[in-house]
Parts: structure tokens; sequence; C-alpha cells
């Protein structure tokens, strides 16, 4: 394991389905709230979930094509909201 690696996001100590609710949590949390910092953990989540050796070959290639997009959602500039 790396020693700078989040241990809840290490795919050999995570459980998938854990770190699976905890993606689609922050994907709510994203879309009430569109923060790059709530982008950058979606993407770290699906990071994890496509390395992860318990999850569906399938769902991991699904993961791994969805982080470029979060990623670019990290980097992104917040979109304004129009208060009146």
């Amino acid at each position: 394991m790396n020693s700078s690696a989040k241990p809840e996001l290490d795919p050999e100590l995570s459980r998938a389905e854990i770190v699976l609710g905890a993606a689609l949590y922050l994907m709510t949390a994203y879309h009430r709230t569109p923060c790059p910092r709530i982008a950058a953990c979606v993407a770290a989540h699906l990071e994890c979930l496509a390395r992860h050796p318990q999850v569906d070959p399938m769902i991991r290639e699904v993961c791994a094509s969805m982080c470029d997009e979060w990623h670019g959602a990290a980097l992104a500039p917040r979109p304004r909201v129009n208060v009146h």
C-alpha cells in the first residue's frame, strides 16, 4: 500500500459496496452543490472502484471511463448561480 494513499480509498482495504455508496452520495451532493472538491472526491472513489478486485469488470470499465469527466468537473470553475 502506498503510504500517502488514503486507506479508505485503497481498493485492497475497502469494501466495494461502501465505496460505491459513497460515490453515489457524493454525486448527489455535487448535484445540489457543484463544488470542485466534491467532484474530485467522486473521481477518487471512481478510480478506487476501477481498480477494485471485487468489482465486476464491466463496472470497473464504466468507472474508469467516468473518471476523466469527474476530473474535468473538479478542474472547472464553479457555475454562477443567480440569486434573484
